[in-house]
């Protein structure tokens, strides 16, 4: 940690992506359909002082699970009101550490040059960097997925001992995020590449079976206040949704 703290790179990095992700947040007003919609959820849960399942327009559920509006909210109600910069803050934090873990991951592997370039490639793919000036779920979501891939990665280094606790704690925003994606897509990911690389079926198997597992626990709270709320219409949401 301390030789980070010395390390010119990473505050270069994150000076460009505060320049390039802070600066403008608030410039232009919401201008899709799906921007609103997401601050809409986020303004109920303020409104109604429901954070499980609150309803828009008094009617309409949200179609995602709540991480990115309990953040949304989380943030306005310091600020005081849901606008479009509270609105679009979790989606550049959340560019923002991605970006930075990566630089980190990549400069302990490759170099600080190397890791620099990547990092830097990745804040200016222009998708990347518009999903991360937007008021959507997925900047938010990428951002715990690629956390979780880097976290496994590293367990599969040590061999799958011990708990990978951050990537479980990752791979459960992720799901809270958006759903079983997010915990599905990085776990499979790295048990291919494991398996590919040579390690056990049984062990892989089992090792992220219980990842899985564990990660579902914090979603699982979620899931059954909002059923307790929402009844038969959320579940139907739920499988319409994710199957």
């Amino acid at each position: 940690m301390g030789k980070l703290f010395k390390d010119k790179y990473f505050w270069i990095l994150a000076a460009v992506c505060a320049a390039s992700l802070f600066l403008f947040l608030g410039a232009s007003d919401f201008h899709t359909k799906g921007e609103p919609r997401e601050a809409l959820v986020a303004y109920a849960m303020l409104d109604m002082d429901n954070w499980a399942l609150p309803m828009t327009n008094g009617v309409d559920m949200a179609y995602k699970p709540p991480m990115f509006h309990w953040m949304i909210a989380a943030i306005s109600s310091v600020t005081g009101a849901v606008t479009e910069y509270t609105s679009r803050m979790p989606s550049a934090i959340a560019l923002a550490v991605m970006v930075l873990a990566g630089y980190v991951f990549f400069a302990k592997r490759r170099g600080r040059e190397v890791a620099m370039l990547a990092s830097l490639l990745a804040l200016t793919n222009f998708e990347v960097h518009r999903a991360g000036m937007n008021c959507r779920v997925d900047m938010l979501l990428a951002a715990f997925m690629v956390l979780a891939l880097f976290q496994l990665y590293k367990w599969g280094e040590k061999g799958l001992k011990g708990v990978p606790v951050l990537a479980i704690l990752s791979l459960s925003e992720a799901f809270l995020t958006k759903g079983p994606a997010g915990l599905v897509l990085p776990c499979g990911v790295v048990a291919l590449f494991l398996l590919i690389r040579g390690v056990n079926f049984f062990r892989i198997f089992f090792s992220f079976l219980a990842v899985a597992l564990a990660s579902f626990i914090i979603p699982a709270f979620w899931y059954y206040a909002a059923w307790q709320q929402g009844g038969e219409p959320f579940l139907a949401l739920v499988i319409e949704e994710n199957v």
